[in-house]
């Protein structure tokens, strides 16, 4: 466990300075079940099992299995502790003790600083621990940091309770999971087809007041998610400090990177007052970069992308084919979409589900589960980008129901502007369909992706902070993968008291 790492298996790793301070990028994942979680259906590893595939596979710095504490027996507990120090090795691999709260107020994984053995486990279902204050409040008193980390806000079935406060204990928030997808805004890229329910997205906590960084983690199953957490040592005290301090960002995959800085102020912290910032954002990945896109409290404020090329008088409107899922837990709308006198954009990646592409036409195969439904793909929507006159029409064919609509209907009742646009992105939807499995529909997506050409960008946005607010990034790869910045918070400059003569 304390050899170096393989020759070749990772690039070099991204340093940059804070201050007086030198920070190094790790990766991990802070969201992990083991065969004890007995939500699963035999899709997981057994405990000694899975950290092989932490280390070997995903080739995490840190990580946090995170057990179902509902499901945990005193003895997994003691195992789960013992494990990760038996298998800590300070500057090669850190993993801490943690496990999942489950709650009808929303799931919180809690991860200790794992400085002493001994952390105590509680469980929603006993006396005192039944809410996210209670559950809060044991934690002080328990000898030593943590924190509660919220996933899958957003869910239609299992949502995040806003109303809950806390800024030091809940200093992170999971944007993204692989077993299900993103849960940042209604109408987001990737977003998860049971992510629905207005009012409990990422988005809704940040505009609610709420500071907290943004992490990308796995859950059950499905690939692996990764937080990234800029720390001074890969030690278990250094990460936390990371952590606890919002130093971090989230990915959909390993090695894409995001530095971000407003003035002097690095992601996760809090700019000084002014009215106006520039805001600096270093993006490298494994691969080509598409977008670099500034969000907001209102949405999307810019962004550096390629647009695509029209001809006078047509019009380019991305689009999301979007089957959003109902009480049924298995909805087959494999389909295709039939443009008339106009054409698709031509990409070189395209959605996972699409299995046939032509100027004209797009096909694909999709499964729609819903949130407790087995783990597996659970995707709602396919994107594209169509470029035609308003008169062009798009027709929607799938086992589950379909229409047609005039592009230039269409980019009117969606309305103008750019996806990511905050709570309104899932109001700008035209609905082809409804059933008692859910419903069809088409609106404003991220569509197809064009490449920056180049896997390295330095650019900066000047911004007016009229408001109280913030500000992240996100980075989108030409082949759709992704990641996000923590926020960074800003205040404009008061004006000086009547009477007064600024020195």
């Amino acid at each position: 466990w304390a050899r170096a790492r393989r020759p070749g298996t990772t690039p070099e790793r991204y340093t940059t300075t804070l201050g007086a301070r030198t920070v190094s990028l790790y990766w991990g994942d802070l969201h992990r079940h083991s065969l004890i979680s007995r939500c699963t259906a035999g899709d997981e590893p057994e405990l000694d099992d899975f950290y092989r595939y932490a280390f070997d596979v995903c080739e995490y710095d840190f990580w946090a299995v995170t057990d179902h504490a509902e499901n945990t027996s005193a003895y997994q507990w003691w195992s789960i502790q013992k494990l990760a120090d038996v298998l800590h090795v300070p500057g090669a691999f850190v993993p801490f003790y943690g496990f999942e709260w489950t709650s009808a107020t929303g799931h919180q994984n809690v991860v200790y600083e794992s400085s002493q053995r001994g952390a105590p486990i509680y469980s929603s279902t006993a006396a005192g621990s039944a809410t996210p204050a209670q559950l809060w409040a044991h934690l002080r008193g328990a000898g030593q940091r943590s924190l509660t980390i919220p996933h899958h806000p957003g869910s239609a079935m299992v949502p995040f309770d806003w109303s809950y406060r806390d800024e030091e204990m809940m200093a992170l928030v999971e944007v993204f999971q692989a077993c299900r997808g993103n849960y940042e805004d209604d109408g987001c890229f990737r977003q998860f087809s049971d992510a629905t329910l207005a009012g409990t997205f990422v988005g809704d906590g940040l505009r609610a007041g709420h500071r907290f960084g943004l992490i990308g983690s796995s859950d059950h199953g499905n690939g692996a998610g990764y937080v990234g957490a800029f720390a001074e040592s890969l030690s278990r005290e250094a990460v936390f400090d990371a952590l606890a301090g919002r130093a971090t960002m989230a990915a959909t995959t390993r090695d894409i990177v995001l530095d971000v800085r407003l003035g002097e102020t690095f992601m996760g912290g809090i700019a000084p007052p002014a009215d106006r910032a520039t805001l600096a954002v270093h993006a490298e990945a494994y691969g080509e970069l598409a977008r670099i896109e500034v969000v907001g409290p209102a949405g999307l404020i810019a962004r550096t992308a390629v647009e695509p090329g029209v001809a006078a008088g047509e019009m380019a409107v991305p689009l999301r084919v979007e089957w959003r899922t109902g009480s049924l837990p298995l909805t087959d709308w494999s389909g295709r979409l039939r443009v008339e006198g106009g054409s698709i954009l031509p990409t070189r990646y395209w959605s996972p589900e699409i299995v046939e592409v032509s100027p004209e036409v797009v096909s694909w195969r999709a499964a729609t589960r819903n949130f407790r439904s087995q783990y597996g793909a659970q995707r709602g929507g396919v994107e594209l980008t169509v470029l035609g006159p308003p008169d062009a029409s798009l027709t929607v064919e799938t086992a589950s129901g379909g229409g047609t609509v005039r592009l230039g209907d269409l980019a009117g009742r969606i309305g103008p502007g750019l996806p990511g646009t905050g709570a309104r992105g899932g109001s700008r939807r035209v609905e082809l369909a409804r059933g008692a499995q859910g419903t069809l529909g088409l609106q404003l997506g991220t569509g197809g992706l064009l490449g920056l050409g180049t896997d390295r960008l330095d650019t900066s946005f000047d911004l007016q902070l009229d408001e109280p607010g913030w500000v992240y990034v996100r980075a989108v790869l030409e082949d759709g993968e992704m990641a996000w910045s923590s926020p960074i918070w800003t205040t404009p400059a008061q004006p000086a008291p009547a009477g007064t003569h600024p020195l």
